[in-house]
C-alpha cells in the first residue's frame, strides 16, 4: 500500500515550468504562490487538497498560500464541498497588482513629502545653515532620477530663460519628463530655447538652433547643469555637474546663439 500511495502522489503532481515560476516571482509572488498559480493555470479548478498535490506544496501551507493569492488578486474561490479555487486570468491579475502597487506608492510618496516638510523645518532652524550656501561652488549629481529632480527644480523656479542642448533622444526624454513644468514656465514669460540636431516634436519652443553640440547641458537663468556621461551610460550611472554662476552661464549662452 505504501508503494501504491507513492505512485499516486507522483501521478497527481504537475510538471513545474521553472521559467514560468521564476517570471511569476518577479511579479511579487513567493515560491509557493508562484507554484500554486502555475498549477491552477495548468490544471484548472482545484480543491486545496488537490492543489497541494499538483503544485507539490506542504499541506499545512496551502491555505495560507491560497489566501495570500486571493488578497493579491491572482486566485478566486468558489464555495461548495469541497471549496474550489481557480486562477484569475493573468491580465486581470496584473491590473489588480498595478492598482495595489500604485495605491501603496501614493501612500509612500505622501509619507515622504510629510516627513520631508517636517525635516526641512528642522533644518531651517539649524544655525550651521548660515555658514555656507549650497549655491556656492560646483556640485556633482549622480543618477538620472537625481539629475532630473534638479532639472525639475530649475525649471519650476525659472524666471527668465531656459536653454536645453541635447541629442534628439535626450531632447525628447527631457521634454516628455518635464512637459508640465516647461509649459508653465512659458506661460509665465520664460523663454525656452533648444540647441541640437532636432527640436522637440510635441512642444513649441521660442527658438531653436540647429547645431550639433559636443556637450549636453541645460541653462536656466544663472544656473547650469552639465551631463558628463554619454547617453549610453546606465541611468543609475549618469553624472551631472551643477553650478550657479551668472558670468559662466552668460558666457555659455553666447556660444549657442
Amino acid at each position: 500500500m505504501k508503494g501504491f500511495k507513492s505512485v499516486t502522489n507522483i501521478n497527481n503532481s504537475m510538471p513545474q515550468n521553472q521559467e514560468v515560476i521564476g517570471r511569476l516571482k518577479t511579479l511579487g509572488l513567493n515560491e509557493y504562490e508562484a507554484k500554486a498559480y502555475h498549477a491552477l493555470n495548468t490544471a484548472g479548478d482545484c480543491s486545496a487538497g488537490e492543489l497541494s498535490e499538483k503544485a507539490e506544496l506542504p499541506r499545512p501551507r496551502v491555505y495560507d498560500v491560497l489566501s495570500s493569492l486571493q488578497y493579491k488578486g491572482f486566485v478566486m474561490m468558489e464555495s461548495g464541498r469541497p471549496v474550489k479555487y481557480s486562477a484569475i486570468p493573468l491580465v486581470e491579475a496584473i491590473n489588480t497588482l498595478k492598482k495595489q502597487k500604485k495605491s501603496q506608492l501614493d501612500l509612500d510618496l505622501d509619507r515622504i513629502e510629510k516627513n520631508a516638510e517636517s525635516i526641512q523645518g528642522m533644518l531651517k532652524n539649524n544655525p550651521s545653515n548660515d555658514k555656507f550656501s549650497i549655491e556656492d561652488g560646483v556640485w556633482t549629481i549622480r543618477g538620472r532620477n537625481a539629475i532630473y529632480s534638479k532639472l525639475a527644480t530649475m525649471f519650476g523656479n525659472a524666471k527668465d530663460s531656459i536653454v536645453i542642448t541635447s541629442t534628439p533622444s535626450g531632447m525628447e526624454r527631457k521634454f516628455s519628463e518635464h512637459y508640465g513644468l516647461l509649459k508653465k514656465a512659458r506661460e509665465r514669460g520664460v523663454t525656452v530655447k533648444t540647441v541640437g540636431s532636432s527640436k522637440p516634436a510635441k512642444f513649441e519652443v521660442d527658438s531653436h538652433v540647429n547645431r550639433d553640440m559636443p556637450s549636453r547641458f541645460v541653462l536656466v537663468d544663472n544656473q547650469a547643469l552639465f551631463f558628463l556621461t554619454g547617453e549610453e551610460a546606465h541611468p543609475d550611472e549618469e553624472v551631472g555637474l551643477w553650478l550657479n554662476s551668472p558670468h559662466f552661464v552668460n558666457t555659455l549662452k553666447k556660444t549657442v546663439k
